[in-house]
């Protein structure tokens, strides 16, 4: 499995606001969207979901908030429409390249493993 996905940048600028993406952010986000078959349409028709990811991605905290009351408020954000697309693209991007990044580092584990491994077809004994 080759990667032709480049990683997105690890920070972006919205509103004048520099907003990166840490680990802890990464991963409060995933379990928003927490597999890519859903992730894109959560995104595109989920006013919840949209709140929640540009509030946590404008949230200036480098650890794993605990509630929603940790983020935020909506009266904070002030954002052109514009900048809350690309801010939900460039978090999309991030998410989406972490399940590609985790799916092909697991496939080749998975792989060599197999390969390690004795046939799970053989059972010991030959007639």
């Amino acid at each position: 499995m080759s990667n032709n996905y480049e990683a997105p940048p690890k920070r972006i600028t919205v509103g004048g606001i520099e907003v990166s993406m840490p680990y802890a952010k990464l991963m409060d986000l995933s379990r928003m969207l927490p597999d890519p078959a859903s992730a894109l349409s959560l995104v595109m028709n989920d006013s919840v979901t949209q709140d929640y990811i540009v509030r946590r991605a404008l949230t200036p905290v480098d650890r794993v908030v605990k509630s929603e009351e940790d983020l935020i408020s909506d009266t904070e954000v002030d954002l052109e429409t514009d900048d809350v697309e690309k801010l939900l693209t460039w978090v999309v991007q991030h998410i989406l390249y972490f399940f590609v990044k985790r799916t092909q580092g697991l496939a080749k584990v998975g792989d060599e493993f197999k390969a390690a491994l004795p046939s799970l077809s053989t059972t010991g004994s030959e007639s």
